[in-house]
């Protein structure tokens, strides 16, 4: 079974960090209006009879759509797709759109897993990331959710934020331990270009100290009873997000909305991030160049993961008789080499481009 990625790309105002598509919702006329088009985007598959076993709607702000846009887009999906009875069914939501009754009627349209964007517990931290809302209002979000049934929950935390120490880091990831999620995604800060904090001369911590951050959040995760399964990700056993393992196995997905990205009979395409065109139907489908290394692709997407590559899967697509040599020269102290299994530490997660290069 595959993924189906639904883009959303509405924010009530934009933070400044971000680079992901986004526009000001400017009314409900207009999310209606995208509501439709996605449909029929959907209905360009029905022939196909595709089955599903997780959905994810990311964005920008996801829940800023209101319960009956959300029932609608998965009724709809449910008779362009065969969606399996248990599948995943994940919403991102920004803890200041999000209140008892609206997540009540999430679960009753069929999301089954909440991701919040929490960020940080420090109100300070999130003033300067353009956050709308405080940890109050996260901690409420968190609990209005467990009231409306819900019991798979994730919460994103950065770090290594502008004026951020190591103690800072520590309580937020403490704090939204204590919240009870089940899953944790952390993220170190990158700047990226074209955005409002490109433009700043913002004080971040050097590499030494975002390694530090990134460790001891690391050690208390796992203490809490995380597993650290993938670079960024931790997760409760057996609460890993099945959809985004789709991502880092090469499994196949479609994407669905203005800037999504698709894998899909093995072919990968993408959909351009023009909101007007969209909206007007237009072909915006480009196709991406098929001419893919598989045995790379294999590598630098299973090595994000803490269960690693297997070596003969890698050479079946292609790779390099010499990885054992090379993996050895890198040494043990960033990878770990187990019979056919050759996977990051924690320490190598933190310089995984490097080493990645290194084994190409």
């Amino acid at each position: 079974m595959i993924g189906l990625y639904i883009h959303v790309p509405f924010c009530k105002r934009k933070c400044p960090y971000c680079d992901f598509y986004s526009v000001e919702a400017k009314n409900d006329e207009l999310l209606d209006a995208y509501v439709y088009r996605l449909l029929e985007e959907a209905d360009g598959y029905k022939s196909r009879r595709v089955k599903v076993d997780s959905v994810y709607f990311g964005g920008g702000t996801p829940s800023l759509l209101s319960q009956k846009q959300i029932d609608k887009i998965l009724n709809g999906l449910n008779k362009c797709f065969y969606i399996d009875n248990n599948a995943e069914v994940t919403a991102e939501v920004n803890p200041s759109s999000a209140d008892y009754n609206k997540l009540l009627g999430y679960i009753g349209a069929g999301i089954n897993r909440i991701s919040f964007g929490i960020q940080s517990s420090s109100d300070r931290e999130l003033n300067a990331l353009g956050r709308l809302h405080n940890f109050k209002q996260a901690e409420n979000a968190v609990y209005a959710a467990k009231k409306a049934g819900f019991e798979n929950i994730s919460a994103d935390i950065m770090i290594a934020l502008p004026g951020q120490t190591g103690a800072g880091v520590e309580k937020s990831v403490e704090d939204i331990i204590n919240l009870g999620v089940q899953h944790i995604s952390c993220y170190i800060l990158k700047v990226e270009d074209n955005t409002p904090y490109a433009k700043m001369n913002l004080s971040l911590p050097d590499d030494d100290e975002c390694a530090d951050m990134y460790l001891r959040m690391c050690d208390i995760l796992k203490s809490s009873g995380f597993d650290h399964y993938e670079i960024s990700n931790f997760s409760k056993p057996g609460y890993e997000s099945r959809h985004n393992l789709k991502y880092w196995r090469a499994e196949e997905y479609i994407g669905l909305g203005v800037s999504s990205h698709s894998y899909f009979d093995s072919v990968r395409y993408f959909n351009k991030r023009d909101l007007p065109a969209y909206l007007n139907g237009d072909n915006i489908r480009v196709t991406e160049d098929m001419n893919i290394d598989k045995a790379k692709e294999y590598l630098m997407l299973s090595l994000r993961l803490s269960e690693g590559i297997s070596v003969k899967k890698y050479l079946s697509l292609g790779g390099g008789n010499d990885i054992y040599l090379k993996s050895e020269s890198i040494g043990n102290r960033f990878l770990k080499i187990h019979n056919d299994n050759i996977s990051l530490t924690e320490e190598g997660f933190l310089v995984s481009n490097e080493i990645i290069s290194r084994l190409l």
